[in-house]
């Protein structure tokens, strides 16, 4: 069962903490990929992937700062 189901606020908290810290760990690792890659069309994807995940963990910021709400057909897991 998804924890954005759980009836606990703290639950929900720590399950969208996770998800921001692993997003945070992927960019820093797409951040470096980019920085590597020579050719200009695998930067592109790069830094397409890299806006992505600057929106995902965007997003999971604001659902904190709605006060974590209950999501009863969720099916995110942290």
């Amino acid at each position: 069962m998804s924890p954005f189901r759980s009836y606990r606020v703290a639950e929900r908290l720590a399950a969208a903490e996770k998800l921001i810290e692993q997003r945070e760990r992927e960019l820093a690792l797409l951040d470096r990929r980019w920085r590597r890659e020579k050719k200009a069309a695998k930067q592109r994807l790069y830094l397409t992937r890299i806006q992505a995940t600057r929106n995902h963990i965007v997003s999971w910021q604001d659902y904190i700062a709605q006060g974590c709400p209950r999501v009863a057909n969720a099916t995110t897991r942290a």
